[in-house]
């Protein structure tokens, strides 16, 4: 099935790794990735494999994009990872990083509102050994992005990389999606902000989901808050406010009539753990995307514009 949006939408700035397992779950989220750039006057830059490449001009196609259109007027820019990645015949971090910022100015004075870009990176593990090169690179984007007009995926076939690459991505990147099985109809991106990190959950089989959001500190791994909101965007709003408040800022208010209440309230957030641990646990995955150790119950505090967490 394919979504006309996205399930998660990024925003001018984030530099977002994604891990996958299956093609068809990747395109999931790169088809309409892809389309709302087009559709937002964004240029969208591809570097894919040949056979990604030919797959995403057919679903860009089924969902009404004239890719033949959007080629021509530079809206869509689609290359091999060998023409992306290897202008020079090697990989150099360094060169990439300028061609990446240029490539961003042009689009901007161009007229489009900035640049998308969707990257393949197995190439790094395919007989040219290249991860440790990677990994630096994607740290100097990383530091390069926020405040610019550029919006960047970049995928990883987490079957083709050792564990070890895959931490190393995850600590290079201050988002990541991680695919969960077949049988799961959740997907989850994870934020890091400062000292704490937040999930947002969301059914990826519904057109207009909710979507839960839990905010924890990464290192006494307890939880700071939690909520349901009704767009991707309130719930990373409202998860950074928590993140801040548990970072030592501002502490939210507890939510509104949250005495009387109680019961309810611990009921629907442990429902929405529970949700979140249920979907990590069908996944093998490295253990820096698994769960270090259980949740610690404790009190916890939402947003005072949060919507009632009732599941």
């Amino acid at each position: 099935m394919f979504r006309h949006s996205p399930l998660f939408q990024f925003k001018h700035g984030d530099h977002t790794c994604v891990f996958y397992r299956s093609e068809d779950v990747l395109f999931e989220l790169l088809t309409p990735y892809i389309a709302e750039g087009i559709l937002k006057g964004e240029r969208c830059f591809c570097a894919q494999k040949p056979e990604f490449i030919k797959r995403l001009v057919y679903d860009l196609s089924f969902l009404g994009i004239d890719t033949e259109r959007e080629i021509r007027r530079g809206a869509l820019e689609l290359h091999t990872e060998d023409e992306a990645y290897f202008p020079n015949k090697r990989f150099e971090p360094a060169v990439m990083l300028e061609m990446l910022t240029r490539s961003i100015g042009d689009a901007v004075e161009k007229g489009f509102q900035g640049l998308r870009t969707a990257g393949e990176m197995s190439w790094a593990v395919r007989g040219r050994n290249e991860c440790d090169r990677v990994i630096g690179y994607e740290k100097m984007v990383e530091e390069c992005f926020p405040g610019k007009a550029v919006i960047g995926i970049c995928q990883y076939a987490m079957n083709e990389f050792p564990p070890d690459v895959l931490n190393s991505v995850l600590e290079s990147h201050r988002q990541h999606l991680a695919e969960t099985t077949a049988e799961s109809i959740h997907s989850s991106l994870h934020v890091r902000y400062g000292c704490c990190s937040a999930e947002v959950v969301a059914d990826r089989f519904v057109l207009d989901p909710r979507y839960y959001y839990v905010v924890q500190q990464q290192r006494q791994r307890e939880i700071v808050g939690w909520g349901v909101a009704p767009t991707f965007a309130s719930a990373t709003a409202r998860a950074e406010q928590l993140a801040r408040g548990g970072s030592g800022g501002a502490m939210p208010r507890w939510h509104a009539g949250a005495n009387h209440r109680q019961g309810r309230c611990a009921h629907a957030f442990y429902s929405i753990i529970d949700r979140i641990l249920l979907f990590r646990a069908f996944r093998r995955e490295p253990a820096a995307l698994a769960v270090r150790r259980p949740y610690k119950r404790r009190r916890v505090k939402v947003c005072e514009a949060a919507d009632d967490p009732v599941l």
